[in-house]
């Protein structure tokens, strides 16, 4: 037969129950320790503790790896607290805080005080059976509690488990397609950079523009048509300073005599 166990108290199955029902979750917050009076402690039919000498931050919860109904709960008693025998335990927590949800008896272990020149850290370990499973256990956790070695390793494991445990962090997937982004950045730059190439290598790659030789050609014709005009205007200066420069024409001196002829001719007759 079994000396050490634990066993759920009344209002530790109907806190699991009650919270099944209500979908809720009962938070298991610490482990009470107490000496017994001095006396072994029998856990059967029991609320509470004989007498508490202690409590301390439950700082890990997990389930049993064969029986599914079972709890196996932690906590650590620092090196600066002590000076009492364990003989007796129980979870606290609930809905309602303050709760004994469960009792058991433990062997008789002395925690040194303090101030005794053998302190040292103690590590209290709890297994409990509940009837309605542990589906609505929660366990709420003071980060300033004095982790025991176990929890850190759940807590390592869990964090190694997660798929992104440090999301400031380029994952490698992500780095891949940054990479690949700035591959084909970095392509569509060589490309265009071909195409600049060409462009400037073109005869005329702006066909809207005027090229200098059409601009030259252009600047040729309009000298030589203001030459000819020059040349025009200074045959129009010849021209008009000419005194007969349309000989083609009777001039009003030619007419004069002519008349002049044409008078004195009929005159004579």
């Amino acid at each position: 037969m079994t000396t050490y166990y634990s066993l759920p108290t009344p209002a530790g199955e109907a806190e699991l129950a009650g919270a099944l029902a209500a979908q809720q979750t009962v938070p298991f917050t610490h482990i009470a320790i107490g000496d017994g009076n001095g006396a072994p402690v029998i856990p059967d039919g029991r609320t509470a503790l004989v007498h508490q000498v202690d409590e301390v931050q439950i700082t890990s919860i997990r389930q049993h790896p064969v029986h599914a109904n079972w709890i196996i709960l932690e906590a650590a008693v620092p090196e600066d607290r002590g000076g009492y025998v364990v003989r007796e335990l129980a979870v606290k927590g609930g809905r309602t805080p303050g709760t004994v949800l469960a009792v058991g008896n433990h062997p008789a272990v002395e925690k040194p005080a303090p101030d005794s020149g053998a302190a040292e850290a103690m590590i209290l370990r709890m297994v409990v059976a509940f009837e309605h499973g542990t589906a609505a256990i929660s366990l709420a956790i003071d980060p300033m509690a004095y982790a025991t070695l176990q929890t850190v390793l759940d807590q390592i494991a869990a964090h190694e488990a997660k798929a992104d445990p440090h999301p400031q962090y380029l994952t490698k997937a992500e780095g891949d397609s940054a990479y690949d982004a700035a591959g084909a950045a970095a392509a569509a730059v060589a490309t265009a950079g071909n195409g600049l190439a060409a462009h400037l290598a073109a005869p005329d790659p702006h066909p809207q523009y005027l090229t200098k030789a059409e601009g030259d050609a252009a600047y040729d014709a309009a000298g030589a048509a203001a030459a000819a005009l020059a040349g025009a205007g200074d045959g129009l200066a010849a021209h008009v300073a000419a005194a007969n420069p349309h000989a083609q024409y009777q001039t009003k001196a030619e007419a004069t005599n002519a008349w002049a002829e044409q008078f004195f001719y009929a005159a004579g007759t």
